[in-house]
């Protein structure tokens, strides 16, 4: 990519209180959705162009949000209801927490140093009841009393604090960082929804993404596969990405809708290009292992021949999945697929139903052998087509009180 266009994607971030990475995210969109080729001069242009674009309108809806001005930006950004289902809902992800952890590990080996780094100031306690708060920048060590820290403080001692700053005097094209210095936010949730549906009544349904930031997005996991709609904010730049308002009235704004149309129709004609039969699904991972995490999106559909609802050490339940028309091989591995479901996807049906899972597919390596294991799905999206008895809950063994033996 262009310096030219790194440093402008720093300022759009800058500006716009973002992080880099979701700075990139929106500039790449942009570049997919119009299918501009970037090593061409001209589609170079209209990229940055479009680009440009969308900052001036983002920047408009923040003044109007700073101001306190309730009254929607009626220019080419609105809010508008989707009507649809969502497929797929990604964890919500907390960019600070894994900051936090380092930076707490770095501070428990080497205090001095942590604090010489820039990377984090120290508070202590005194008897009055402020703060007495060291931080390390521009070159010098410098101390000032405070009447309170800020809530992304981590206690180190009975009366110590660590508290993340901002370490990063200057952005890559060297353009001052204005946060330099200053406390780092507690956390930095974000979220994506993939979902399918329209915004006006007569159009057609299509793909959208809807891309959600704040506390808010911590708890909306919405069911997948489930006839819904929702207020949003389309984007003026890219037509496949929704944004949630900020004021919570996304979240607050969604209601299930009783529908006479097919679920599985609309994913027959608006995901195709996802769908893979799971008999074929190394072949699915070998083409799309490469692409970026929101093209690797994959549907398939088989039947449950296991279930482990016994949660894994990262918060999954286990399905084992099996296509019943093709043969067993004996003298081979299990052809049942394992496919990891988040706590927040509901497992509300038993072994022999048949259900449609979307996800993305992994491929780990066995560390004795080195060989390739299996193909398994991270799954997102869950949809239930004929089910059968009830999820089988495995408890551990209750041991009884009395003397044996």
């Amino acid at each position: 990519m262009k310096e030219e266009m790194k440093y402008e994607i720093e300022k759009y971030a800058e500006k716009l209180g973002i992080t880099i990475e979701q700075a990139q995210a929106d500039f790449d969109n942009i570049v997919a959705q119009h299918s501009l080729d970037l090593e061409d001069e001209n589609g170079f242009k209209i990229a940055r162009s479009l680009f440009r674009a969308r900052f001036g309108q983002q920047v408009a809806i923040k003044k109007k949000e700073e101001n306190g001005d309730k009254e929607e930006f009626t220019g080419t950004t609105y809010t508008k209801t989707a009507t649809g289902f969502f497929y797929a809902v990604e964890d919500a992800r907390d960019w600070e927490e894994r900051n936090r952890t380092n930076l707490l590990a770095e501070y428990q080996r080497d205090s001095t140093a942590s604090l010489n780094a820039g990377n984090v100031a120290v508070a202590v306690q005194l008897s009055d009841g402020r703060y007495e708060v060291t931080r390390f920048a521009n070159d010098e060590l410098a101390t000032k009393v405070l009447e309170k820290i800020p809530d992304s403080a981590m206690a180190v001692d009975d009366d110590k604090w660590i508290i993340p700053i901002d370490s990063r005097k200057a952005w890559g094209s060297g353009q001052a960082n204005p946060n330099y210095g200053k406390p780092l936010p507690a956390e930095n949730w974000s979220r994506r929804l993939f979902f399918v549906g329209k915004l006006d009544e007569g159009g057609e349904y299509q793909k959208y993404q809807l891309r959600m930031n704040g506390p808010q997005c911590k708890d909306f996991a919405p069911n997948t596969f489930s006839w819904c709609s929702f207020t949003c904010v389309p984007n003026s730049n890219n037509a496949s990405i929704l944004s949630a308002r900020k004021d919570g009235s996304t979240v607050s704004s969604l209601t299930y809708l009783d529908s006479d149309e097919e679920i599985i129709n609309v994913i027959q004609s608006t995901l195709a290009d996802s769908i893979s039969e799971l008999v074929a699904l190394d072949a699915f991972h070998s083409d799309n292992s490469h692409k970026k995490a929101d093209e690797r999106m994959m549907i398939t559909d088989g039947n449950v021949t296991g279930m482990n609802l016994q949660q894994t050490a990262n918060g999954n339940q286990t399905l084992f999945l099996s296509d019943l028309n093709i043969d067993y091989d004996y003298d081979g591995s299990s052809n049942a697929v394992a496919c990891w479901v988040p706590s927040y996807v509901d497992i509300d049906f038993g072994i022999g139903s048949n259900v449609i899972v979307c996800g993305r597919t992994s491929q780990g390596t066995d560390k004795e052998t080195g060989e390739l294991r299996n193909v398994t799905i991270n799954v997102l999206g869950l949809y239930v087509i004929d089910r059968h008895g009830s999820a089988e809950v495995v408890e551990a063994p209750v041991e009884d009180n009395f003397d044996w033996f």
